[in-house]
């Protein structure tokens, strides 16, 4: 019993460390974190702390900034809590697809993070004779492409958009033939708008709009878009689209989570 106790004390001491080690990332997870910063929190050597860290960043928990040596959670990890929360925020928001949907005639789609891909969890069909079936339940695309996925990668932290945009780089322009220059001016367009637009990007004859749902720290954990046919997406008609799905979120307030 006393041979086989000792493992277990080790191996849960580890596993505090680790936790307590991205607790500490986390608290200053927006400026970033130093090795030295994260050891004096925790107290442990900083030797310790590294080693753990390079074992949080191989499993994609944690992410270094090499250029300011700062430490970041890492988009596993906001996989991780976006699977949890899935349900609770499909739960939350579907009344307010549904409101979308009877307002615009068309497809309304809701979507969450996971890691570098955004997932649909809910769509409500809206009326109108020919819509835009862009996502199944359960369906991924990467984040920065379509209405939704432009809308959570536009309101992430830089250094989160960044990474994300890096590692998507290569898919981006195998599956869509598009730079990241591009995704970036999407950005930067959706930041100012406040909303979303996708052009022909994912679905021929298509335009989407979208728009992102912050929680009560301000973070963005989903989005919703709206797609329709072009013929009946004008510049105005996406204009209405958006302000109706930014009023319903804004019905709904921000996910407690």
């Amino acid at each position: 019993m006393g041979k086989d106790q000792k493992p277990r004390q080790g191996g849960a001491q580890s596993i505090r460390r680790t936790i307590a080690i991205l607790r500490a990332v986390s608290r200053a997870n927006e400026q970033g974190a130093r090795l030295s910063k994260i050891a004096r929190d925790v107290e442990l050597p900083p030797s310790t702390v590294h080693r753990i860290l390079a074992v949080l960043m191989e499993e994609g928990l944690v992410s270094l900034d090499v250029a300011n040596k700062e430490y970041h959670l890492g988009t596993e990890l906001y996989a991780l809590g976006a699977a949890t929360q899935q349900c609770s925020i499909r739960d939350r928001y579907t009344t307010a697809l549904e409101r979308i949907s009877a307002q615009t005639e068309d497809a309304s789609y809701l979507l969450v993070r996971s890691g570098y891909d955004g997932v649909c969890i809910g769509r409500v069909l809206g009326a109108a004779r020919v819509q835009v079936l862009g996502f199944e339940i359960g369906e991924r695309r990467l984040i920065g492409v379509g209405a939704a996925g432009q809308a959570l990668l536009s309101f992430q932290p830089e250094n989160i958009r960044e990474e994300i945009i890096r590692v998507n780089t290569p898919r981006y322009k195998k599956f869509y033939n598009i730079e990241p220059q591009e995704v970036r001016g999407w950005i930067e367009r959706t930041r100012r708008l406040k909303y979303s637009l996708s052009v022909h990007k994912v679905t021929p004859d298509s335009v989407g709009v979208g728009a992102p749902i912050f929680n009560t720290n301000g973070q963005v954990v989903a989005a919703i878009s709206v797609a329709g046919i072009t013929a009946r997406m004008t510049r105005e008609r996406c204009r209405k689209i958006a302000k109706i799905i930014m009023s319903e979120i804004a019905a709904v307030g921000p996910a407690p989570f």
